[in-house]
């Protein structure tokens, strides 16, 4: 019971959220879902060269405002502004807020609005998910001695076996 209290309930309902948010996704893309329903957000994009789109077109994310989540339906851009209709994730506002609930209670924490970041999870290592640059010299150093060049100088190390004496002034 310690062991779900730790950490089970969060995978339990990140795994109740991901069903929820596949089954939405099925949806919205068999355009389930009522046309009043959309809201529509207006953002203003400051880029040159845009080009307008006649129609909107079908497009995957999600946004959260003060605890609500809302899902992107479908997206155009106009002039400088970018237009997201939307459509209230209700299943996902309502698992979160359970989640949140469940975890004030199994760890003797108030839950209010404020603290409402403070539970929030990320999955785990995402914050320690740093880009990694590999370089392959291997090639370089190929391509060089096919041109019949060397493809790295010697390196030369200067070596006094006797004993050190620093420069006197």
């Amino acid at each position: 019971m310690h062991l779900f209290n730790l950490c089970g309930y969060t995978l339990l309902f990140e795994y109740f959220i991901q069903r929820s948010n596949g089954q939405l996704i099925k949806q919205l893309d068999n355009h389930d879902y009522k046309d009043s329903e959309l809201i529509e957000v207006k953002i203003a994009l400051h880029l040159p060269y845009l080009s307008n789109w006649s129609e909107y077109e079908r497009v995957d994310g999600e946004a959260e405002v003060n605890g609500a989540y809302y899902s992107y339906v479908k997206r155009k851009i106009h002039n400088d502004t970018l237009y997201l209709l939307c459509l209230p994730n209700k299943n996902k506002t309502r698992l979160t807020a359970a989640r949140i609930e469940y975890a004030s209670k199994a760890h003797d924490v108030p839950a209010n609005k404020k603290d409402f970041q403070a539970f929030k999870k990320n999955p785990a290592g995402n914050e320690y998910n740093q880009p990694v640059t590999l370089y392959d010299v291997a090639v370089l150093s190929m391509m060089a001695h096919q041109r019949g060049e060397d493809p790295a100088p010697p390196v030369t190390i200067n070596y006094n076996s006797g004993p050190f004496h620093p420069p006197q002034g």
